[in-house]
């Protein structure tokens, strides 16, 4: 039974990787006319698809584990098991590996969970031996079901904190509270051009992060020095993650303050 669900695990794995590969495709595409913001949550919702399989996956192996609980067989070949597991737990370490360092440089949601499905297969499969070593050296049939239970639970447990995951950027949350304090504290470096920056927002698409605020300038500044500005911040922010889209509104101060472009630097340099 453990040697079937890692069977089944790793099948599904395969659907994973097919649906990874097309759906990176169609994500990296550019923007255009019916997709204005970009292919990225094509991304996203391949990674949905990719835990929800998981799930099921875990399903089958439930209850194939349910009925072999019910109607215990011996298990036989175990040495045969025991090497084809073995096999399995290195082509899986290195397809992991190679997925996750791809995920890691391109910060691709599908890669990274496609890599997950087969860091959970070496785990799984690790678990899969102890079993069958222990089956062989006490015959209790019983530890067959309970190793499929645990690789189900296993399975379920990874897939839902993807699940999870993919729900909430499919549903424009924002950005984890590390990453919008780096924004904040990159921001800050600009207080001197700028008065303000408020109504910040931000979420992220497949690979590509969403980043938008209001920023406030002196009233006196001109287009081109303020388009420079905003030119600066997004080569920041630009520099701190993988790809970043970066949208700024330009607001001048309020009239009552029209003294404050005495401050600012690009204006001060400027003859009177």
């Amino acid at each position: 039974m453990g040697v079937l669900s890692e069977g089944i695990h790793s099948g599904l794995d395969l659907v994973s990787a097919a649906i990874s590969f097309f759906s990176v495709r169609e994500a990296a595409k550019p923007a255009d006319a019916d997709h204005p913001f970009g292919h990225g949550k094509i991304e996203t919702l391949s990674s949905l698809i990719e835990s929800l399989l998981l799930v099921f996956a875990a399903a089958l192996i439930f209850f194939e584990g349910v009925d072999h609980l019910l109607h215990p067989q011996s298990v036989r070949y175990p040495i045969l098991a025991v090497a084809v597991m073995v096999v399995s737990i290195g082509l899986s370490y290195f397809v992991y590996l190679h997925n996750s360092r791809v995920a890691g440089q391109t910060e691709s949601t599908a890669l990274h969970v496609n890599a997950l499905h087969f860091l959970s297969d070496v785990i799984s499969s690790v678990a899969v031996i102890l079993g069958l070593v222990l089956l062989r050296l006490t015959d209790w049939l019983w530890l067959d079901s309970l190793i499929a239970f645990s690789v189900a639970i296993y399975i379920v447990y990874v897939s839902l904190i993807q699940v999870r995951g993919a729900v909430l950027e499919l549903t424009d949350t924002k950005l984890p509270e590390n990453e919008v304090q780096q924004i904040w504290a990159l921001l800050s470096g600009f207080r001197a051009p700028s008065l303000d920056i408020h109504d910040l927002r931000t979420r992220k698409s497949g690979a590509t992060r969403h980043i938008d605020f209001h920023l406030v300038v002196c009233g006196q500044m001109t287009v081109e020095d303020s388009h420079s500005v905003c030119d600066q911040m997004e080569a920041k922010l630009s520099g701190i993650f993988y790809e970043t889209s970066v949208n700024i509104h330009v607001e001048p101060c309020e009239k009552e303050k029209i003294q404050c472009h005495v401050s600012c630097p690009i204006l001060s340099k400027r003859p009177s």
